[in-house]
């Protein structure tokens, strides 16, 4: 079921209690919609044969604080959400879900295709992308990244592009990005292909965050057995990063 409700104190829990002698709910998600309320959904079981999509849909659309609602019965035990579609970061925007192999497996054939001019095409379109997505990194964590880097990379593990630590080196002047689960490795390579799409992204972002051209190298690979994938980064006039 989908609610769109009231995004004010204790609608949520208003609406969770009226569902309580009706339902059993395996699963709910809720989310602002800024001045335009909110959004709950959930998936859950009827506790009553006598309650159906259409009875559940009409109690709930009564409730006080409920603008509208949506339910649907599941086939053959099957249960989809049929009011999203993908899904939407806080910022509303919305995202395919593919799986990380399906992407690892698409860079390898282009590799495979273009050779080492696969890579570069893979850096080059990292590296527009990380600009493109900086702008609103900024709007995110402000005016001083190296002071938020936590926050930073926990954005883009959420985002599923693997899990990272950024470390800054004592002279200011580099940078090392570690990626445990970097996606690229999701699959073998037999094209000798290493993480430029990665390293690409995170050249264009610090670039764009830091107000400097950045030159990035990946020093270490999980394609070459190692555990983690590395990437170092520094600004191409020697300088500080900041």
């Amino acid at each position: 079921m989908v609610a769109w409700i009231s995004d004010e104190p204790g609608t949520l829990a208003s609406l969770l209690t009226a569902l309580k002698s009706q339902v059993n709910l395996a699963s709910t998600s809720s989310y602002s919609l800024g001045g335009n309320g909110a959004i709950f959904s959930g998936f859950g079981e009827v506790l009553s044969d006598s309650t159906n999509a259409t009875a559940l849909q009409g109690m709930t659309a009564k409730l006080p604080d409920v603008s509208c609602c949506q339910v649907w019965e599941s086939r053959d035990g099957l249960l989809v959400d049929r009011f999203h579609t993908g899904f939407q970061a806080g910022v509303g925007e919305p995202y395919v879900i593919l799986p990380a192999r399906a992407l690892s497996e698409t860079f390898e054939g282009i590799v495979r295709t273009f050779g080492s001019g696969g890579q570069t095409i893979l850096y080059e379109q990292g590296l527009d992308y990380g600009k493109s997505r900086a702008e609103l990194y900024k709007e995110i964590i402000g005016k001083h990244p190296e002071r938020r880097l936590d926050d930073l990379t926990a954005i883009v593990g959420a985002l599923g592009y693997g899990k990272s630590t950024a470390t800054f080196e004592p002279s200011g002047k580099a940078m090392t990005l570690t990626s445990i689960e970097c996606f690229e490795c999701s699959t073998p390579t037999h094209t000798g292909r290493r993480c430029k799409f990665l390293l690409g992204m995170a050249v264009g972002i610090f670039s764009a965050l830091f107000d400097k051209e950045l030159a990035g190298e990946e020093t270490l690979c999980r394609h070459d057995g190692n555990e983690h994938c590395e990437f170092v980064l520094r600004a191409k006039d020697q300088q500080r990063l900041f």
